[in-house]
């Protein structure tokens, strides 16, 4: 098995980001499971106290189960959640990890080549546009390699300096351009 037929089968794809949201979404859930239960721990001991001795014993019993269902409810709630944002953030998190290794690959100067993204993966807009850009930038990179060798085909030394000069202009224009945004 190839690394990277490995790596894309790994739930935790960027370890901080997921665990973030996944912890977050566990806690939030299990301590909302724990407020209502709490709330109807609070309402059956407010109503145990205004009952007579023979309702008391009764709901003593009931309070207690109510506790427990509260506490297991809350670590089903935080467990469900928790499974639940893992599997999220990895629609998010495994695309995002390959840009960043496409990124890395195109500033060495490789372009990479389009890898389709799994079928239930987040960010495809994204990835379209990033594969649009590294498609138009090999397009004029090809244009200006076909300019380069018809001015080193070219007999007549002004014509191959002006071809050159006009390409180098025109790179030099892309470098400095001041459309960043």
């Amino acid at each position: 098995m190839s690394p990277e037929a490995y790596t894309r089968r790994q739930v935790l794809v960027d370890r901080r980001f997921q665990l973030k949201y996944a912890v977050g979404l566990a806690l939030g859930g299990a301590s909302l499971c724990a407020a209502f239960g709490g709330a109807v721990w609070l309402a059956l001991h407010q109503a145990r106290e205004t009952l007579g001795p023979e309702s008391q014993a009764t709901l003593q019993g009931t309070e207690t189960t109510v506790l427990v269902l509260t506490a297991f409810m809350a670590l089903v709630m935080g467990l469900v959640l928790s499974l639940v944002g893992l599997l999220v953030t990895h629609r998010v998190a495994g695309p995002m990890r390959v840009l960043r290794t496409q990124l890395r690959r195109l500033a060495e100067g490789v372009y990479p080549r389009w890898r389709p993204l799994r079928s239930h993966d987040e960010l495809r807009d994204v990835f379209a546009e990033f594969h649009a850009t590294v498609d138009a930038l090999r397009r004029r990179e090809h244009e200006e390699i076909g300019a380069l060798e018809s001015a080193l085909a070219v007999g007549s030394e002004s014509s191959g300096r002006a071809t050159l000069a006009a390409l180098a202009v025109a790179k030099r224009a892309r470098l400095d351009g001041s459309d960043d945004g």
